[in-house]
């Protein structure tokens, strides 16, 4: 049985997009690293469609990408 993997449970992700537009001014979310890209996409998507602005900083010590607000 190759590839096996034991005590592995799925990880539940997050939604972005909705989470990103109900985002309050000046408030800051995180995300695993590994998400980088997804979460700066869907950034990009909305700051083009609701004119809303975000601020993207990784956290490599946590491992963690912080969003936040800015408009």
């Amino acid at each position: 049985m190759m590839n096996e993997k034991k005590d592995k449970k799925p990880t539940k992700k997050a939604p972005i997009a909705p989470v990103l537009k109900c985002l309050e001014l000046f408030k800051t979310v995180t995300y695993p690293i590994a998400r980088l890209s997804s979460v700066r996409t869907t950034a990009q998507i909305i700051q083009s469609e609701h004119g809303m602005r975000f601020v993207t900083r990784k956290n490599k010590v946590t491992k963690e990408l912080e969003i936040t607000r800015i408009k």
